[in-house]
C-alpha cells in the first residue's frame, strides 16, 4: 500500500480500537499455506473466526450491510474468474455502486485494502503481481458473514436484545462518563493566565481587529429582514477562522522525507519519550521512508501550549488549539466532541443569542448540518464542554432525531441526563447565585432552540469533508459534494441608473466585490457561482499561492457565472471578460461566453470582449464558463488553475463588465 492508504488504515485501527485489526497472523499464514499447497481457490475452510474489519460491517444496518458484501463479493468473484483482466482490478471510487454501497458502510473500504487493493488516483487498483492470497481469504469470510451472521441479523432483533443486558450497558455507562469527566477537566487548561499570554504573543490581534471592523462596516447591509445583525465580536471569529486556517495551523497527513522529499509509510506506533508526556502526547506514531530509511516520529500532542509551538495536526489538535485562541480572545467558548470522530468549537454570540458551531478545520461558521448533509455522518453523541458546563448538543447538528436516537445505544437516555446534571451542579458548586442562574438560563434557552430550530440546510452545509488527503476522506464517507448551484447576478436600480455592472473576484480574499452597488455579497466563492461541478478553492500553504481548480481526484471540472438584466429595458452596449488562469503539463481550461444563440470561446491570454455584431442581437442575458480537464498523473486536479494569485494578494485576476445603453 502507498503512504496514503497506509495512514487511512492504520489510523482506522487505532481510531476504532483495532476494531478492523487482522485475523490472528497465524490463520493468515495457515490459509496462504493451504493456498501454496495446491487446495482450489474456492474450497479454502470456512473461517468460524471473522476478522475484526470484516465483522465490523456487521455495524451498518442490515441492508447497507448486505448490499456492502455483494459489491465486495462480485469484485472479488470478477477477479478470480478472469485474473489478468485489468477491468476486474480497478475500482471506480466516483462509481454509483461504490457511493451508495460500499462509502457509506463502515469496513467496506478496509476490507479491499485488506484484499490488497492500491490507491491510484480516483480508483482502488489491485496489481498484477498480488497472489490474491488474501483476495480470496476475505472472500471466504465475507461468503461465511452473508450466509450466517446477516442472516440472523435478518430474521430479527431477539438474539442481540438478550445481549444487551444491563451489566453490559452499565459497563458502557461508565466509560461515557470516564469519556465525559476527562473532557470536561481537560478543557480547564484554556484558562491559564500564562498559557492564554502565550497564545496573545502569536495572535495579530492588532490586524484581526482592523479585519473585524472593516467586515462589520458592510456585512450587515444586505441583512434580511428576518435575520439579527452581527456584531464585532462575530465578525472577528470570521477573521480569527481564516488566520487559524490559511497562515497559522497546518493539515498532517504524513510527512515527506527531509532527504529525498518522498511521502514517507507509517511503520507503526512509537514509544512516547517523557518530554511528549508532558505534552499529552502519550501516542506517537512512526514513518519510515521506503527508499533511504529516513525515520520521523509524530506525536500526538493533546497541550494547546505545545500546540502553539508545533502548528500542525488533524482536527483533534485544530480544535484544541483554536478553543483556545477564542478565550484568549475572550470568546466564550466551548470544544465539541462528536463520538462519531470529529470535533470543533462553539462560541457564544450575544448578538445571535445562541451559540455558534465554529469547524476550524473547514473555515465554516454557523454550518451545524454540514456533517450530516455534507459529510453524511451518522452522528450518535455530540458533547460541548467549557469552563462551567457540559452540554448534550446533539440535536444542533442533526435534522433526522429519529434515527440518531436509534443510533445512541451507549447508555440511558435518563442516566445521561442525570450524570451531566450533577457534573454541572459539582463545577458549579462555588459560582454566585447571580452566575449559576445566567447559565442556567441560558442552558433553558439552548434547549428550547434544539426544539425549535429551523433545519433548512444551507448551501454551505451541502459540501463534504475538505481537510484531509482524499482517500482518507474516501475512508471515512465524507468527501466534498460535487456540485454547486444557484446563484444568478441579476443587474440592480443603482446599476441600472448608472448604466454599467462590474462585479471582480479574488481566491486570496475569496470574495466577490459588486461596484455599484448597495448589497454586499457573502464571502465565497461559492457565493457567485450559477452552477459549478467538482470544483473547490485551494490554497498551497508551501507556496503561499491560492486558486480555483477541480476537486481532488476529478478528471473533469465545470463552473459558470450568469449575469442578466431581462427585468430591464437596458441594451447592452460592451462586454468584457477578464479571466487568468495558469496550466501545467498539458491541464487545460476552455471558457466560453454565451449571449442567447451565439456563444464566443476565450483566448489563451484570458481577456474576452463581445464584437459589436453580437451585442447588436439584444442580448438579455450572459453565461460564462470554464471547463477544467487533463493534466498528468495524481495531481492533474491542479494542473488547469483559475485566478492563481499570492495569497496575499490585493488583486482581482477575475473581472466582469457591462456597458448598458
Amino acid at each position: 500500500m502507498n503512504c496514503r492508504v497506509t495512514v487511512i488504515y492504520r489510523q482506522k485501527k487505532r481510531m476504532n480500537n483495532n476494531r478492523c485489526s487482522d485475523r490472528k497472523e497465524g490463520d493468515v499464514k495457515k490459509g496462504r499455506q493451504d493456498i501454496k499447497e495446491g487446495g482450489p481457490p474456492h474450497s479454502l475452510p470456512v473461517m468460524t473466526e471473522l476478522s475484526s474489519c470484516v465483522e465490523s460491517l456487521l455495524e451498518n444496518d442490515p441492508e447497507l450491510a448486505e448490499g456492502a458484501v455483494d459489491v465486495l463479493m462480485k469484485i472479488s468473484d470478477n477477479i478470480l474468474k478472469d485474473p489478468k483482466n485489468e477491468k476486474f482490478r480497478a475500482v471506480n471510487l466516483n462509481s454509483n455502486a461504490v457511493e451508495r454501497k460500499l462509502l457509506p458502510a463502515v469496513g467496506a473500504l478496509e476490507v479491499l485494502f485488506l484484499m490488497g487493493f492500491e490507491e491510484a488516483g480516483d480508483k482502488l487498483i489491485l496489481p498484477q503481481s498480488d497472489p490474491l492470497d488474501n483476495l480470496r481469504l476475505y472472500r471466504e469470510q465475507l461468503m461465511h458473514l452473508k450466509t450466517d451472521h446477516l442472516k440472523k441479523a435478518a430474521c430479527g432483533t431477539q438474539q442481540q436484545s438478550t445481549v444487551n443486558t444491563l451489566p453490559v450497558l452499565m459497563a458502557s455507562e461508565t466509560e461515557v462518563k470516564s469519556n465525559l469527566v476527562s473532557n470536561f477537566e481537560r478543557v480547564l487548561v484554556y484558562e491559564s493566565p500564562a498559557l492564554q499570554e502565550k497564545a496573545r504573543q502569536l495572535l495579530p490581534e492588532q490586524r484581526l481587529h482592523e479585519l473585524a471592523r472593516n467586515t462589520l462596516s458592510s456585512i450587515n447591509k444586505d441583512i434580511g429582514e428576518k435575520e439579527k445583525p452581527l456584531d464585532f465580536q462575530d465578525c472577528l471569529l470570521i477573521q480569527l477562522l481564516e488566520w487559524f486556517k490559511n497562515s497559522f495551523f497546518t493539515w498532517f497527513d504524513c510527512p515527506s522525507c527531509p532527504m529525498c522529499h518522498k511521502n514517507m509509510t507509517m511503520v507503526g506506533s512509537l514509544p512516547p519519550t517523557e518530554d511528549d508526556l508532558v505534552w499529552g502526547g502519550s501516542r506517537v506514531e512512526g514513518y519510515a521512508c521506503s527508499s533511504c530509511n529516513t525515520s520521523e516520529r509524530f506525536a500526538r500532542y493533546n497541550h494547546p501550549g505545545k500546540l502553539l509551538e508545533t502548528r500542525r495536526g488533524r482536527c483533534g489538535e485544530w480544535a484544541n488549539c483554536f478553543t483556545l485562541l477564542c478565550r484568549t480572545l475572550g470568546m466564550d467558548a466551548r470544544y465539541v466532541l462528536d463520538f462519531t470522530d470529529h470535533v470543533w468549537t462553539e462560541v457564544y454570540s450575544q448578538s445571535q443569542g445562541r451559540w455558534l458551531h465554529a469547524d476550524c478545520c473547514e473555515n465554516k461558521l454557523d454550518s451545524p448540518l454540514m456533517y450530516e448533509c455534507g459529510w453524511g455522518k451518522k452522528l450518535t453523541y455530540i458533547f460541548a464542554f467549557s469552563k462551567d458546563e457540559v452540554v448534550d448538543v446533539t440535536w444542533r447538528y442533526t435534522s433526522k432525531q429519529k434515527e440518531v436516537m436509534k443510533r445512541r445505544n451507549k447508555c440511558r437516555e435518563k442516566w445521561l441526563v442525570s450524570t451531566l446534571l450533577n457534573m454541572n451542579k459539582k463545577r458549579q458548586e462555588t459560582y454566585a447565585p447571580t452566575r449559576k442562574n445566567f447559565l442556567e438560563l441560558r442552558l433553558v434557552a439552548e434547549t428550547a432552540q434544539f426544539l425549535g430550530q429551523n433545519h433548512t440546510v444551507k448551501e454551505s452545509e451541502k459540501q463534504g469533508r475538505s481537510s484531509g488527503s482524499l482517500a482518507w476522506r474516501l475512508s471515512r464517507g465524507e468527501t466534498q459534494a460535487a456540485s454547486v448551484s444557484g446563484y444568478t447576478f441579476h443587474i440592480n436600480s443603482s446599476e441600472e441608473m448608472k448604466k454599467e455592472f462590474v462585479v471582480k473576484y479574488s481566491p486570496a480574499q475569496d470574495q466577490y466585490i459588486r461596484l455599484n452597488a448597495e448589497e454586499a455579497i457573502p464571502k465565497g466563492w461559492q457565493s457567485g457561482v450559477n452552477a459549478a461541478k467538482n470544483i473547490s478553492r485551494k490554497r498551497e500553504a508551501d507556496w503561499k499561492m491560492v486558486y480555483l481548480c477541480r476537486t481532488e481526484g476529478s478528471p473533469e471540472g465545470e463552473v459558470s457565472w450568469v449575469f442578466d438584466w431581462s427585468h430591464t429595458n437596458l441594451k447592452v452596449t460592451s462586454a468584457l471578460v477578464v479571466f487568468q488562469h495558469t496550466t501545467y503539463e498539458d491541464g487545460c481550461v476552455d471558457w466560453q461566453l454565451c449571449t442567447g444563440d451565439v456563444c464566443v470561446s476565450g483566448p489563451k491570454e484570458g481577456v474576452l470582449e463581445l464584437t459589436k455584431d453580437v451585442l447588436e442581437r439584444g442580448a438579455k442575458k450572459l453565461e460564462l464558463s470554464a471547463v477544467l480537464t487533463k493534466g498528468q498523473g495524481d495531481v492533474a486536479w491542479q494542473h488547469a488553475q483559475l485566478f492563481r494569485q499570492p495569497d496575499s494578494s490585493t488583486e482581482f485576476p477575475f473581472y466582469v463588465r457591462l456597458r448598458f445603453g
